[in-house]
C-alpha cells in the first residue's frame, strides 16, 4: 500500500539471503508526493525461470530457535521467493512525515496476463498476540496488527533487525491533523515489541485483540481494501511500546473519528512506533 503515490516497478529484485550479515539491498522507488494517492500495482517484470509453485518451494519458515519460527506472509510462497513478489518496496519516511512508503507491498501477479490477483492466503509472519484489527478504515481497509514482545526473540536476530533506539513521542504532527492527545502514552522503552501490520485485505478479519495467532496461519486473503488500486498485501513492521492495544485507525476521510485519527497519528508519525524494513525479518542471516 502506498498512500501518497503509485507503485515502483520492481525488476528483477533478487533473494536476500538469510544466510548474510549484510543488511537488505536498498531498492529504487519513486518520488514523494504531498497529495495522498491510491495505490497501484506495478506488475513485476515475467522472467526466464518457472513461477514458483508449492512442490517445487523450500520451506516458509525459517526456525529462530525451539519457539519462535518466522513464516512466510504469502501462502505456497516460500521466503526465499517473496522478494520475486514486491510491487512496492519500504521507502523509509523522514522524522515525523506520513511518506513515502512505510512497508513493502507483495503483489501476487497472474504469470499470464500480468494481472494483480486476489483471494491468495496470508500468514501470520510470527506468532504473537492481535493488538489491533481495522474494518473498513480508510487508509488500510481490512487489516489486523500482531504484537510479538522483543524479549521474544533472540539478540542475534534483533541486531539484524536493526533496532533503533527509544524517541522521545511527537506531540505536534505539522504533516496531518491530529488531535491533541495523538500520543496518549508515554514512550519509556522499558518493554518493547514488534508490531506487524498487514493491510488491504479482502474481507474483515475474524480476530479480535487479544486473540493469539500462531506463526503460519491463515489470517486473511489479498485483497484491495481501502487506499488500493489494485489488489495486494501491505506489511509494516515497527517496533513500539509493549501491550499497547489500537481499537481502530483511520485518517485522510471525514469518516475518521478523532480516537481513529489519534491512533493512526501514534502509529504512523509520532515517533512511538518505528518502522523497519520489513525484509530484515523476512530474510535474516542464519
Amino acid at each position: 500500500m502506498k498512500f501518497y503515490f503509485v507503485f515502483a516497478l520492481v525488476l528483477g529484485t533478487q533473494l536476500l539471503a538469510g544466510c548474510t550479515a549484510s543488511p537488505p539491498v536498498p531498492l529504487e522507488t519513486l518520488q514523494s508526493s504531498e497529495t495522498p494517492l491510491p495505490s497501484a500495482t506495478a506488475s513485476p517484470q515475467p522472467s526466464n525461470t518457472p513461477s514458483p509453485t508449492a512442490t517445487q518451494q523450500p520451506s516458509a519458515t525459517l526456525p529462530l530457535d525451539p519457539e519462535l519460527e518466522i513464516c512466510s506472509p504469502l501462502e505456497d510462497i516460500s521466503l526465499e521467493n517473496l522478494p520475486d513478489t514486491i510491487a512496492n518496496p519500504f521507502a523509509p519516511p523522514p522524522p515525523g512525515s506520513d511518506n513515502p512508503h512505510q512497508g513493502i507491498d507483495f503483489a501476487d501477479i497472474d504469470s499470464t496476463y500480468q494481472i494483480a490477483l486476489e483471494g491468495r492466503s496470508v500468514q501470520a509472519v510470527l506468532a504473537g498476540t492481535v493488538a489491533g484489527i481495522i474494518q473498513e478504515r480508510f487508509p488500510y481497509g481490512n487489516a489486523i496488527l500482531v504484537e510479538t514482545p522483543l524479549e521474544q526473540i533472540p539478540p542475534s536476530w534483533l541486531e539484524t533487525l536493526q533496532i533503533p533506539p527509544v524517541i522521545p513521542i511527537r506531540e505536534g504532527h505539522s504533516v496531518l491533523t491530529c488531535p491533541e492527545s495523538a500520543s496518549g502514552m508515554e514512550n519509556t522503552g522499558e518493554t518493547r515489541s514488534l508490531y506487524l501490520l498487514y493491510a488491504h485485505l479482502q474481507e474483515p478479519v475474524a480476530l479480535k485483540p487479544g486473540d493469539t495467532v500462531s506463526c503460519g496461519i491463515p489470517i486473511g486473503k489479498i485483497g484491495q481494501s481501502g487506499n488500493a488500486l489494485n489488489p495486494h498485501l501491505h506489511l509494516e513492521v515497527r517496533v513500539g511500546p509493549s501491550g499497547k492495544q489500537f481499537e481502530s485507525m483511520a485518517h485522510y476521510t471525514g469518516a475518521a473519528s478523532p480516537q481513529e485519527m489519534s491512533n493512526y497519528c501514534l502509529w504512523r508519525v509520532s515517533g512511538a512506533f518505528q518502522a523497519l524494513d520489513p525484509l530484515r525479518l523476512l530474510s535474516p542471516k542464519r
